[in-house]
Formats: structure tokens, sequence, C-alpha cells
């Protein structure tokens, strides 16, 4: 399932990745007058919000960012647009 994580205090940075970093999907950034920062993810270990998070791309770039970080804002799935918990990230047994 597809996750959209939205981070407050988000930095993009460069350098190596780490090992505990989650796989990004994508970023997007809107910058408005309420900027938002999220990370579409299809992990299902999302920390809860208030945690902090470190994504990598999960496939190179060559875009002078390799890292994104922040503190979990909010988790939202991309297919309902709902909040989900994020120890419910992986699909009910139907």
């Amino acid at each position: 399932m597809t996750v959209r994580v939205y981070l407050a205090a988000g930095k993009l940075l460069g350098g190596p990745t780490e090992p505990g970093d989650l796989p990004a999907e994508r970023v997007f950034i809107q910058a408005s007058e309420l900027p938002e920062l999220w990370v579409e993810t299809e992990s299902g270990s999302v920390p809860a919000p208030g945690k902090s998070v470190a994504f990598a791309f999960a496939q190179p770039q060559d875009i002078g960012v390799d890292r994104i970080v922040g503190t979990v804002e909010r988790v939202v799935s991309k297919q309902t647009r709902e909040r989900v918990q994020t120890g419910q990230l992986t699909p009910p047994e139907v």
C-alpha cells in the first residue's frame, strides 16, 4: 500500500544513504503559503507521528538530493486519502 508521509521540519540532503533509510518512491514539495513536503513510499515501517524518519530514493537519481529527513507529521493512504495508523500499513487480509 502506498502512503504519503507528510514531514515537518523536512530537509533534502545530499550524500550517501544510511542503513535505516526507508525507500522513497516519490517526493513532493508544495511551495505555497502553507508549504508542505511529503514522500510517497510503499514501506510498512513508517514511524508514528512525532518521530523522526529518513528516506532515500528507491532508485539512484542525479539531482543533487539523495536523502529526505524530517519528523512525521501525518501518514495518509494514497488510495483513500485517509489518515492511517502507522501500525496498520499492511492491507488487511480478506
